[in-house]
């Protein structure tokens, strides 16, 4: 995998969102795509690991607890 593939996807789904504003005006942007990004992500490798929570935190590198926190605050 290239490493720029991520990076590249994440700046064409920028571009497009602020055409999308038309100049409108916006804010929260950071957090919008961190709350985003992560709940993906986490729900991507929980569905990988068949919801073994302990693999998962392995494999994000977080403890248990946290990814807990986190499957609760985003309801997956």
């Amino acid at each position: 995998m290239n490493p720029t593939d991520l990076p590249a996807c994440i700046n064409a789904k920028l571009t497009r969102y602020f055409e999308q504003l038309s100049g409108e005006q916006t804010s929260g942007v950071h957090k919008m795509v961190m709350q985003e990004t992560e709940s993906v992500t986490l729900k991507f490798v929980l569905d990988m690991v068949e919801q073994n929570q302990s693999e998962a935190a392995r494999i994000l590198g977080m403890n248990r607890g946290t990814l807990k926190k986190k499957i609760e605050l985003y309801k997956l």
